[in-house]
């Protein structure tokens, strides 16, 4: 009850007296002055908070205009004088400071990244691409800042996307995805020699066969005719030396051209160094290489160097050959970089300006998945690359929301279930015991033993029509494969022969060597009943990185025969994204279970001779357009994708030129929906982002304009188009 209504409250059968009457007006004047002493503290108090200019509360969302800051480091300092921010920057930001609780809102006047972390916790936990105009609300609680909602100016639409697709990266000029870069060599350092020394350098070998064949002719700049140096018939080894003599060039790759004659596989560099000096006494090891063989008349081959300096001398130190009695060079070049990359290292290329937009949506059908947008903003350089090695870059999220660059060898696979191998065989051509068709050296063969023309290479030849086998009858034998880098087998294939199948093996071990010692990976117990060409595979039990692959005989089926393998194949630990359930899975060998993942793919990188020789920038999802490619007839052509995440529902278009009479026309395309199948004629081979062209004899046949009838053989080219059909 109030103090008034206390007052004027009557009470029947009492007269009021005089007394209580003074006493209650007085009551009524103290309860009166208190209550305007209330009004004027209230008052006084919304004067205190109250924003002079724009008439409302401090301390509520500001109506007000916003106040602009700068921010150019990752901590961003706000004030206490308004809630409303213009931020102006372009960097990083992953601290947001100078508000203990609250609500802030910010709008972002340039494209920046905001990074998820401890601090500053983000939507989604992943970091956030700011486009200019974007508008965020935060809000404050001591040191931690949530991010409560976000507002893009750039209107996005994810809800027709597949999960782990690329919905945009940057392009070239020709439309292009241009984003993983290789280093580049500048042209060749050394002009082509007319007289030694030249203005440039002075060239010496460690002997010359004779006048026609000194050490300068690796210089003279063509390789038309069957000169070079060549050392003192007799004598297989030997060393050329470049003494620059204006300047001091650091040297980061070199090509060896096989001089262009028929003995070049015998004659050229097999084993050698290559060596630098300022002195010409103290020499410093650059790169050694071995085994570089199967050399063909005028082939050119690229190297890099495993370190680079700036020296005034450098030398090629040959040791061996391939069975010649002189070493031969046909041309020699020493190159430097145009850019700052180290010959093992790649480039990812990406800014606030060019981003990769990814989208990593998880759940069990299109309509009713959850759609991430991720934002990739960063460069990365990737370094120590694998030398002869063909890998596949991911862009990986971790455990802390941010996402990595990751690199693998084994092809990723899609799936209607969970598997731990990759379908890609690991092992490559291989052409020789030391050579495969496109690696050329590194990945070596061998065996126990090896009778006649059926050595322990025909095992990796990709032909199942040839085969190893062994020199004697009976058990314990082994067959070997050896790569230059680690790799982790989780699966094993062996295929029998087509005419002694029974000679396969039946009992015995797949070993791997771990740079210290040989441990088994898979067993393999009583496999019986062998056909002409069967394939049977097996897990590994263990998965371990090895960089020798052993398979032991202990005994074979029929053990009248000899040990015999048509096909010994090895498929690597991979990323598996089962399709049903649109998420990726990795196979961890110690837990033994799968565990998710959250990666898009998005390109591929090639290494040869210590340097990155190929890059491949996957194209943003749903639409792949090839260069235009000048067919030969009888060939295979490779051509690069990222959308098949399902091949099948891939639509295939091509088109083929007749370059002499300008004549264009659709091409006939077999589309295949079994990867592992491949047509003779016009085969298209399809995987996750790998599309195989093989041309038949006659690359187009076509009436003209002027019912003329043509065959084209030679000089048409070829432009594949992909699509994916939703």
């Amino acid at each position: 009850m109030t103090t008034i209504d206390e007052l004027i409250q009557f009470n029947s059968g009492e007269k009021a007296m005089s007394a209580q009457v003074n006493q209650n007006f007085e009551k009524l004047r103290t309860s009166n002055n208190e209550h305007e002493e209330k009004i004027e503290t209230i008052q006084s108090t919304i004067e205190t908070h109250l924003d002079k200019s724009g008439g409302v509360l401090t301390g509520a969302l500001q109506l007000n205009k916003p106040v602009e800051i700068s921010c150019e480091s990752e901590i961003l300092t706000l004030n206490n004088d308004t809630n409303y921010f213009v931020v102006n920057g372009t960097t990083s930001i992953s601290q947001i400071v100078g508000f203990e609780s609250g609500i802030v809102i910010l709008e972002f006047s340039q494209s920046r990244i905001l990074r998820n972390g401890i601090n500053l916790v983000l939507q989604n936990n992943v970091d956030k691409l700011c486009f200019a105009g974007d508008v965020g609300i935060y809000y404050f609680n001591g040191e931690t800042v949530k991010e409560i909602n976000y507002f893009t100016k750039k209107e996005e639409h994810t809800n027709s996307f597949l999960s782990q697709c690329i919905l945009d990266c940057p392009k070239n000029d020709n439309g292009r995805a241009d984003f993983i870069k290789k280093i580049e060599f500048t042209s060749g350092i050394i002009p082509a020699m007319t007289v030694n020394p030249s203005e440039v350098c002075y060239i010496t070998g460690s002997s010359a066969y004779s006048a026609s064949y000194l050490p300068q002719s690796a210089f003279r700049g063509t390789n038309v005719d069957a000169l070079g140096w060549l050392t003192t018939s007799g004598v297989p080894t030997g060393w050329l030396k470049a003494q620059f003599l204006a300047k001091t060039p650091k040297v980061v790759g070199f090509s060896i051209t096989a001089r262009n004659a028929t003995d070049a596989l015998a004659t050229s560099p097999r084993d050698f160094k290559i060596e630098g000096s300022n002195d010409d006494t103290n020499w410093e090891l650059l790169g050694d290489y071995v085994n570089v063989c199967d050399w063909c008349q005028n082939e050119m081959r690229y190297f890099a160097l495993n370190y680079s300096a700036k020296f005034k001398y450098y030398r090629i130190n040959i040791t061996a050959i391939s069975g010649g009695t002189y070493v031969a060079i046909g041309m020699l070049q020493f190159y430097e970089a145009q850019n700052d990359y180290a010959p093992m290292t790649a480039k990812i290329e990406l800014s606030v300006a060019k981003p990769l937009l990814l989208n990593n949506g998880k759940g069990m059908s299109l309509k009713g998945k959850t759609n991430e947008m991720r934002a990739i903003a960063d460069s990365f350089m990737l370094e120590n690359l694998l030398n002869n090695a063909m890998m596949y870059i991911g862009m990986e999220k971790q455990v802390n929301g941010a996402i990595k660059p990751v690199v693998t060898t084994a092809q990723p696979v899609y799936s209607s279930k969970k598997q731990k191998h990759s379908a890609r065989n690991s092992v490559p051509s291989m052409i020789s015991n030391t050579t495969s068709i496109e690696f050329k050296h590194n990945h070596l063969c061998s065996a126990s033993t090896c009778y006649g023309g059926y050595p322990a290479c025909n095992a990796f030849d990709s032909n199942l029509a040839s085969k190893w086998l062994a020199l004697v009858v009976g058990n314990n034998q082994w067959l070997q494969f050896d790569f230059p880098t680690f790799r982790k087998m989780a699966r094993f294939g062996i295929t029998a022969s087509i005419d002694g199948p029974t000679g396969c093996i039946k009992n015995g071990f797949i070993k791997g060597f771990d740079g210290t010692e040989w441990i088994i990976l898979a067993k393999v117990t009583n496999q019986t009943g062998w056909l002409a060409n069967q394939v049977r595979y097996f897990d590994a039990d263990v998965i371990a990185s090895c960089s020798k692959f052993q398979l032991e005989i202990t005994e074979i089926e029929n053990p009248g025969l000899n040990a015999q393998v048509a096909r010994f194949e090895m498929f690597e630990l991979a990323y598996c994204f089962v399709i049903p359930e649109n998420k990726f899975y990795l196979y961890n060998s110690v837990s033994k279970q799968y565990d998710e993942k959250e990666i898009n793919f998005i390109g591929r990188i090639k290494t040869e001779h210590n340097f990155v020789k190929e890059v491949q920038c996957y194209a943003p999802e749903s639409k792949y357009i090839s260069d235009e490619i000048l067919l030969g007839i009888n060939s295979t052509y490779v051509f690069s994708h990222n959308i098949g995440h399902d091949y099948k529902n891939l639509k295939m278009n091509a088109w083929i030129k007749d370059n002499a009479n300008g004549f264009i026309m659709p091409w006939c395309v077999h589309s295949v929906i079994d990867y592992s199948f491949e047509v003779s004629n016009y085969g298209f081979y399809v995987d996750d982002c790998l599309f195989y062209v093989r041309t038949p004899g006659n690359l187009m046949q076509y009436k003209d304009y002027n019912g003329v009838n043509r065959t084209i053989t030679s000089n048409a080219s070829l432009v594949l188009q992909i699509e994916r059909s939703f």
